[in-house]
């Protein structure tokens, strides 16, 4: 693509309306079903799991963050990997659709935590692949990693004290 035909400062704008939406979507889904209370009332939880608006808020973060390295990716990225790197990052989009479906509308913690797994792999993928299309991008992808093992963390958790499962040697 011909550096003159790649997006503007408009698609930036158009990819960080979309993200909005989608993060209001969850967030409004999440406290209008009763995830909330369900999780922080009714579920065993760790301790050190943060109040639900630091992780609102945080979500919302790196939903912003993750537009904004698609659009690097998009502008300023190179080679092969830039198509694979759009692509991986819709995916990612994607699979916080599953969580929602899993965790939020099913009440699964088990099924939410093989989500974030599944998130947490993809995420990990797209990291080492946008790197190679675009530095920057890659740069951006790293707290969205970290938040991504920390939810991990949590799901798993989660899981951990709110299922029958035998977990053998952990």
């Amino acid at each position: 693509m011909a550096h003159t035909n790649r997006p503007t400062i408009i698609r930036l704008a158009v990819y960080w309306i979309i993200a909005a939406g989608m993060t209001g979507i969850i967030s409004g889904l999440a406290f209008a079903t009763g995830v909330v209370e369900w999780v922080y009332e009714d579920l065993q939880r760790p301790l050190w799991l943060p109040p639900v608006m630091i992780l609102t808020w945080f979500w919302i973060a790196k939903t912003m963050v993750m537009a904004l390295a698609l659009w690097v990716v998009d502008r300023f990225g190179h080679g092969w990997a830039r198509r694979v790197s759009i692509g991986l990052l819709v995916l990612l989009y994607l699979a916080s659709g599953g969580w929602l479906a899993g965790f939020v509308i099913l009440r699964d913690v088990t099924f939410g935590f093989y989500a974030i797994l599944g998130s947490w792999v993809l995420t990990a993928l797209a990291l080492l692949v946008i790197g190679r299309a675009q530095k920057f991008a890659a740069a951006l992808m790293w707290p969205i990693f970290a938040w991504t093992t920390f939810m991990l963390t949590v799901s798993f958790e989660l899981m951990r004290l709110n299922t029958s499962m035998q977990l053998v040697g952990l």
